[in-house]
């Protein structure tokens, strides 16, 4: 499917999206790696900006960027469906997509980035209120699967060039690549041709 959509529009990775993505990502990675976000209210506004965190409660957010400092070095094994739990409590309700977006930052070589738009490119939408656990992390499992299946397709390193982002692992890009695709479906009102 990918490779579909691609060949029939050379100027994907010419949206000035991805280079806001891009600039703004690295500015997260680089502010995560200077010390302890849980006390950074700079790294904390920027990402819930960027990620649409404004509708966690204030001490939900406390929870989340706490979570992230005290997985910093000790996050492998951890799982989205795990982290997401774990912070039910102070959040309020399940942020899958969220827990996802946290585990992405701490290493996006290895975990994906799941929501709403990349949903809809696997043709699963994210409703956090209305799809259990167990669904949104099999979707989950699915997108690792691609992703892993795609590590080495062209975009990734295509995407590398363009943005000049070496460090970014090749998860954020693919990422970044189908969250641009489920905003075009969502904005186009259709589906892509190879479904």
């Amino acid at each position: 499917m990918l490779d579909y959509y691609l060949t029939n529009d050379p100027a994907f990775l010419e949206d000035a999206s991805f280079a806001t993505n891009v600039a703004v990502y690295s500015f997260l990675k680089d502010d995560f790696r200077k010390g302890d976000v849980s006390r950074n209210p700079l790294f904390q506004w920027a990402f819930s900006a960027f990620y649409g965190m404004g509708i966690v409660p204030v001490e939900g957010k406390a929870a989340f960027f706490s979570k992230m400092e005290s997985l910093r070095n000790t996050y492998t094994g951890v799982g989205a469906r795990q982290s997401t739990e774990e912070l039910r409590p102070a959040m309020g309700k399940s942020y899958f997509s969220f827990a996802t977006k946290m585990l992405n930052l701490l290493d996006d070589a290895e975990y994906p980035i799941y929501d709403r738009m990349v949903g809809l490119v696997f043709q699963k939408p994210f409703n956090p209120d209305k799809i259990r656990m167990d669904h949104q992390h099999s979707i989950y499992l699915d997108i690792i699967d691609t992703y892993r299946s795609l590590k080495d397709h062209p975009i990734v390193g295509r995407f590398r060039k363009r943005f000049n982002c070496q460090k970014i692992g090749y998860m954020k890009i693919l990422d970044s690549v189908f969250w641009k695709l489920g905003s075009m479906m969502e904005q186009n009102h259709e589906m892509f041709p190879w479904e």
